[in-house]
């Protein structure tokens, strides 16, 4: 006798997960979010839906339609355009669907192949998209409050035991690597650019590369014959560091010296902020210059939880609220969007895919393609996700919530929010 069974079937923009006894439903058309409370029966399906040799389709048996759980949860289902029921008078068999998985063109770990006289090993051009070269660095004293801020977020002071340069040579032998394969950008830091002693031949160098290019400076190393000519250069930007105390004057007075006022739509103003007093100093700067693109930097000093708990953690709304689209959804399951495709080049050649994890090669003794072969197939920060930390990984909103950033790897702490406020589980 035929099975009259109808088909429950699931949208292949709809989104899954499970944690414990609870389950989320994601509708990434339009936003919706729906949280279910598993038991027995409603239990049962989900994990049926979960499964992807079910492909989003399973037979809703007579026990299941009566359940008054499973009844809400298929009204909702249907409510938010999540999915359905199909007669099974319409098939003859088990209906066909596509569940959502994400397909990667280029592969994010692809098999090695070895380089000829014809093709390389691997196409950087299908995964590296910014590069930082720091000129230099030399020690820092421990008692300076942003001794570690380059560890947490993009910022031109990097601590060495001693004084160290970047050979031109190595800088040469990088750029023109990189002018093969066009990335979309190219970072310019270090403790302090203007003192880096080839930096006129490094902007010349740069001056034929058509990618983009970006110098990190601090505000107290403006210098106003070289700061005016990094911006005059084409396809070329400043990111500006201003701390505290650093009054408005001061920098409106470096403003004005520019030779055409033109330029500073050329300058990213990034306020670094330890505290509601920097924070609040910050804004009226910004107030007073009449500043646009404008950013703000918070930096831990191991001191100032409570100004990260007020001004950086997220709330369980804003979580909900975040709103990924499919892409973002599959992306963030799959890799970190905060570091994939970036590497950093410390002075000594030193590369790191992040600064807080460990160092993947060497720019002076490997090619650039043997770098990123080695964070694809065996590196950290390409790769991790929120489903790969704790707390994050026992977490319901894991794939809501944005990627993991240096701030969480460099505090080790991974659960900026309030839905583990004291840790959560391990």
């Amino acid at each position: 006798m035929k099975d009259n069974s109808p088909w429950l079937f699931l949208e292949p923009y709809v989104h899954l997960l499970r944690q414990d006894d609870t389950l989320l439903v994601y509708n990434t058309v339009s936003k919706s979010v729906l949280e279910f409370a598993l038991a027995d029966k409603l239990s049962d399906l989900a994990n049926e839906l979960i499964d992807p040799a079910n492909g989003y389709v399973v037979a809703m048996t007579p026990d299941l339609i009566i359940d008054p759980a499973v009844q809400e949860f298929l009204n909702q289902l249907r409510s938010h355009f999540m999915g359905d029921l199909l007669d099974p008078s319409w098939s003859e068999g088990k209906p066909v669907n596509i569940i959502p998985e994400p397909v990667v063109k280029h592969g994010l770990h692809p098999k090695r192949r070895e380089a000829s006289g014809m093709q390389s090993g691997l196409d950087l051009r299908n995964y590296l998209q910014e590069m930082t070269l720091y000129l230099n660095s030399g020690p820092v004293s421990p008692s300076n409050p942003y001794r570690n801020a380059g560890l947490q977020f993009s910022y031109p002071l990097l601590h060495s035991d001693e004084k160290r340069e970047m050979d031109i040579d190595l800088f040469r032998a990088l750029i023109d690597s990189v002018n093969q394969y066009t990335p979309t950008l190219i970072h310019l830091s270090g403790e302090n650019l203007i003192a880096y002693p080839y930096l006129e031949q490094a902007i010349e160098q740069l001056s034929f590369s058509p990618f983009q290019k970006k110098y990190h400076l601090l505000i107290d190393h403006w210098e106003d014959q070289i700061t005016p000519f990094i911006l005059v250069q084409k396809n070329s930007s400043l990111a500006l560091y201003i701390d505290f105390p650093t009054p408005a004057e001061a920098v409106g007075q470096h403003l004005e010296r520019l030779p055409d006022q033109k330029l500073l739509k050329k300058i990213e103003f990034n306020f670094v902020v330890c505290n509601k007093e920097e924070l609040d100093s910050a804004l009226e700067t910004i107030r007073i210059l009449d500043l646009s693109n404008v950013y703000f930097k918070p930096c831990y000093t191991g001191k100032n939880l409570d100004f990260f708990r007020e001004n950086v953690f997220i709330s369980r709304e804003e979580i909900l609220t975040s709103q990924p689209d499919q892409k973002q959804v599959f992306s963030r399951n799959s890799i970190n969007e905060n570091d994939f495709g970036k590497l950093s080049v410390l002075p000594g050649g030193e590369v790191y895919a992040n600064l807080n994890d460990p160092m993947i090669g060497n720019a002076a003794t490997h090619s650039l393609v043997d770098m990123v072969s080695e964070e694809l197939e065996n590196g950290i920060s390409w790769n991790r996700t929120r489903k790969s930390v704790a707390p994050c990984r026992g977490c319901i909103y894991q794939f809501l919530c944005p990627p993991v950033s240096s701030y969480e790897i460099f505090m080790q702490r991974f659960n900026f929010c309030d839905v583990y406020p004291n840790g959560g589980v391990s």
